[in-house]
């Protein structure tokens, strides 16, 4: 094949002759050995392995296709073609011989993954961004809406199934594309194609942007358009990570698509211009940044750039070695400064270092575990009665299912949901709270749906606490009013919209964790985090959270009392205000009525909360004043109220006067009056529901 590589083409004859030579070379006895074996190899993954198929293709098989190929049977060569055929199955050594060449003599491959020597000096694409995985909804939109609009997933998979009897020629049609899929995926993932990226939920771009760097010769560059999540995602890190330690990333430029640089692509994507180098080249200084770009002309703001080598993206993510994604040079070194102070909530590894002895918990999925769920005219209909928000019946229960949207920060009363059965989609709706609703310390938030009693208890755990619950927004983004979104739940159930943090019955400082969550600090490391819209486990083990232990000490601004006696009181006056989170109080020492609903008294005790946690990250007043600056939204809301940015006021003026009470050795004096969580704040002595 060399020398058809070698002839001149610079006529039509030539052309014709070159052509001809590489058509002789593919029907060549050695070439179609060379195909049937790695076409073997191939089909091994999707083979179909039932009573009555053909026998499949084991190892012993494969090496005798390998030494004997013409000793084949028929019926075993007609299947590798045909699967061959089906899944488009391609050899770049074969393809592509003079630029893939395998070592001879028995020496080591200079690409050792794939066995050969050689590649691309340039590898340029835009690969397809698409998962694997077969979208039932898509796969039947224009073949049976009916299916592809189903309510939930539950209900989906019963008319799929109904198929077989309805309509059984598509139901085949759709067994065999599923099957296909769950081929491909089998291939990708067990093959040894893609050790860095056949993992998890697999999406086809991080197939190309691996095999782009498979193919790419030790002196040559690889430049591609892929989605950011590249450097971000989980299933990615083994990528990114080594990406990093072999200097083999040029650079990482994200782009929002605000300003329809695909217009057919939602204009919220992110996606990325990813520039790599061979082994031979190495980036030794490091690779450089820019996120949040909207055009190429961004690229230039020399503010927007910034470098990160592999030791510094393991200080700011040690467990997936993931990329954060900064605004600004400034970003990346306040929050390169903060994890340099304080430990990230989980960190993996050999020896787990998890201070908090914390689990995460999803709950209940919407879809999935629909059956579970009843609505309100259900369980009336039942003989079921409402009692605050659950239903009794006897001896039994059901509980209300929370979801996001009935929360907020230090708020788990924030909404109720509203049914519109009108509605395709969606039929919940959040109705916000009213003050009078929130001002009544008998008010409970209204669900959509309902979970038995014993289904939530068998969620959770003895050995954590389980009678009142953290949670957190697992749907959120960085451009928010606030990207975290954390609070105390009660022990009901809670949908998958809620990620949960279990924590451990051995540590006292438990209720001071959902302040440390809520801080304008911590969210201000999240959104140098956060690449999509999910706020998964992996991201928030990595999240900044200062230790049980730290609060144990003397409060520097409050000398006479340690740091846990100074928060708690305001973490319980913000979070007690209503009778369903009773035993949350009494495991905060409190045994009376909850608090008041006072927006002023909350407005203070936040931003206390917030000043405090600006001094324990050790985050100066302008590192603290610049925070602040990066939500827009609070800002607006602030001069639509105040004809001022309040917020950013109060908490600088707060962080002085704890300043100047560490400087003086003097107690703070806090602006509320009567102080936290006093029980001339609480409501009057009242009879429990």
């Amino acid at each position: 094949m060399l020398d058809v590589g070698c002839l001149a083409d610079e006529t039509i004859a030539e052309v014709r002759e070159k052509e001809g030579r590489y058509a002789a070379f593919v029907r060549s006895t050695p070439y179609e050995f060379g195909r049937l074996w790695a076409d073997a190899f191939c089909a091994a993954f999707v083979w179909r392995k039932q009573a009555g198929a053909l026998p499949p293709i084991t190892e012993i098989v494969f090496r005798n296709i390998e030494r004997t190929p013409y000793s084949v049977s028929p019926p075993i060569k007609e299947e590798i073609r045909r699967l061959a055929a089906q899944y488009q199955f391609f050899h770049w050594h074969l393809a592509f011989p003079d630029v893939f060449r395998v070592p001879a003599n028995g020496s080591d491959p200079e690409q050792e993954a794939m066995g050969w020597n050689g590649g691309f000096d340039v590898v340029l694409g835009n690969p397809p961004w698409e998962r694997v995985k077969l979208q039932e909804k898509e796969w039947f939109a224009p073949r049976h809406a009916e299916i592809a609009n189903a309510p939930n997933a539950a209900k989906r998979r019963s008319m799929i199934e109904a198929l077989a009897h309805d309509d059984p020629a598509l139901y085949q049609a759709f067994q065999d594309a599923r099957r296909a899929a769950e081929g491909e995926s089998h291939f990708i993932r067990s093959a040894g194609r893609y050790p860095l990226c056949g993992r998890g939920d697999v999406n086809t771009y991080t197939i190309f942007a691996e095999l782009n760097r498979q193919i790419q010769h030790a002196a040559g560059r690889v430049g591609c358009i892929v989605p950011s999540g590249i450097a971000t995602d989980d299933t990615t890190k083994f990528f990114f990570q080594d990406l990093m330690e072999a200097q083999a990333l040029i650079s990482l430029y994200d782009f929002e698509n605000r300003e329809g640089i695909f217009p057919a692509v939602h204009r919220s994507f992110k996606f990325c211009l990813l520039t790599l180098t061979g082994a031979d080249r190495p980036a030794r200084q490091g690779a450089e940044f820019v996120f949040f770009a909207q055009n190429t002309a961004e690229l230039r703001n020399q503010e927007r750039r910034f470098t990160l080598s592999a030791a510094e993206i393991a200080l700011l993510n040690p467990n997936t070695r993931t990329c954060p994604i900064f605004r600004s040079k400034r970003d990346a070194e306040l929050t390169k400064a903060i994890y340099q102070r304080v430990p990230i909530l989980l960190k993996e590894g050999e020896t787990e270092e998890n201070p908090w002895r914390i689990r995460f918990l999803r709950m209940f999925d919407i879809s999935n575990d629909s059956h579970l769920f009843q609505t309100c005219e259900q369980l009336e209909t039942a003989g079921w009665n409402l009692k605050g928000n659950s239903f009794i019946r006897e001896n039994e229960s059901y509980f209300p299912l929370y979801e996001a949207k009935m929360v907020h920060q230090f708020n788990h009363r924030f909404a109720s949901v509203e049914v519109d059965t009108s509605r395709q989609f969606r039929q919940g709706q959040p109705k916000e709270s009213s003050l009078d609703n929130l001002k009544d310390p008998y008010f409970s938030a209204e669900p959509h749906y309902w979970v038995k009693e014993a289904d939530v208890k068998g969620q959770l755990p003895e050995q954590f606490h389980t009678n009142w619950l953290i949670g957190f927004e697992r749907i959120t983004a960085t451009t928010n009013e606030r990207t975290f979104i954390s609070c105390i739940l009660p022990a009901a159930g809670h949908s998958d919209s809620i990620f949960l943090v279990l924590i451990s019955k051995l540590i006292d400082n438990t209720p001071i964790l959902v302040s440390n969550m809520n801080a304008f600090c911590f969210d201000y490391v999240t959104r140098q985090k956060l690449g999509g819209l999910n706020l998964n486990f992996f991201l928030v083990r990595q999240l900044p959270i200062l230790e049980p232990s730290f609060y144990n000490q003397a409060c520097n601004w409050y000398p006479c009392s340690k740091l846990q006696d100074w928060l708690i009181p305001r973490v319980l006056e913000l979070t007690y205000t209503a009778w369903d989170l009773e035993a949350f109080a009494k495991d905060c020492g409190y045994d009376g009525p909850p608090f008041r609903w006072d927006e002023e008294r909350r407005f203070l005790l936040r931003c206390e909360l917030d000043a405090a946690y600006f001094h324990l990250y050790g985050i100066a007043r302008d590192d603290a004043a610049y925070i602040l600056d990066t939500f827009p939204i609070v800002k607006r809301k602030d001069e639509a109220k105040y004809g001022e940015y309040r917020t950013k006021r109060e908490i600088l003026d707060i962080y002085d006067a704890m300043r100047h009470a560490q400087h003086a050795n003097i107690p703070y004096h806090t602006r509320l009056d009567p102080p936290p969580a006093d029980p001339r704040v609480a409501h009057p002595a009242i009879p429990r529901p």
